[in-house]
């Protein structure tokens, strides 16, 4: 059974106080029984409890991969800074494992905000999210098709590349939780030292930076392309007021305001 979304408004005055400003006109009674918005019964029960985070609909594919490789992370920069072994392998696996644990981060909420676990807002950087890359991508579209013949799905989801790359994440962190057993078998038991190779210790390294750039290269590639789509969007805007222009618009330009190039491109437009 449905639950009242008007009682959640707590309202408490006696509606005969108001008169004849309460009744409705005939219009918007038409209308209202001829245009009824649809909210189906699970829907109306969340909109009356105030239940509607975002988390209750939606979830991260990448968060339990997220959740691991930044745990192994730190573990191994614990491992490294605790552990006595060459000094240019300790220093770099230091570097290299905070590096990864914050890359994680800004990749783990990235990925909350293109799956619609929550939305992230920037004042001075333009951030892809579940709804704008869906908005920006259905427009996207129609532009696309018609200017390259584009008829797929790329315009939105170009945006959220990262929910698609569950296999080199899921693989990475049982190779960085690999990577920390390798270590910590190479403690000895007498003196506390890692007697691990160098060459190892090398190849740890360059696998936590490799792992590193591939999620930092992921989420600035959707990040780029929600902010060149948003570009291409509004220079499409900019461009649609010069096609069906009326008679005092093309007064103006022709006569008063028009540089030659658009005055030429007009007169060329088949």
């Amino acid at each position: 059974m449905a639950e009242s979304v008007f009682k959640y408004l707590g309202f408490n005055f006696d509606t005969a106080r108001f008169g004849d400003a309460q009744y409705l006109s005939p219009q918007t009674e038409s209308f209202l029984a001829k245009a009824p918005m649809t909210i189906s019964t699970w829907q109306q029960n969340d909109i009356a409890n105030n239940d509607t985070a975002s988390s209750n609909y939606y979830k991260n594919p990448q968060a339990n991969a997220c959740s691991n490789i930044s745990a192994n992370a730190v573990l191994i920069y614990n491992f490294a800074n605790t552990t006595n072994f060459d000094f240019t392998s300790n220093t770099t696996l230091k570097a290299n494992s905070t590096n990864l644990a914050i890359s994680v981060a800004a990749f783990k909420s990235h990925t909350d905000n293109v799956s619609g676990v929550y939305t992230m807002t920037s004042n001075t950087e333009i951030i892809p999210s579940l709804d704008s890359a869906t908005s920006i991508g259905n427009y996207l579209l129609r532009i696309l098709n018609t200017t390259d013949e584009i008829s797929n799905t790329t315009p939105m989801l170009g945006s959220m590349t990262s929910l698609f790359v569950s296999t080199e994440m899921n693989a990475n962190a049982a190779s960085i939780y690999q990577d920390y057993l390798t270590l910590t078998s190479s403690v000895s038991l007498v003196n506390g030292n890692c007697y691990i190779s160098s060459a190892e210790a090398s190849a740890i390294t360059q696998r936590l930076q490799t792992f590193n750039d591939f999620i930092e290269y992921r989420r600035t590639s959707d990040w780029n392309f929600f902010a060149n789509a948003n570009i291409i969007v509004l220079n499409t805007i900019k461009m649609d007021k010069f096609s069906n222009l009326g008679n005092t618009q093309n007064y103006l330009i022709q006569n008063l305001i028009g540089t030659d190039r658009l005055k030429n491109n007009l007169a060329n437009t088949s």
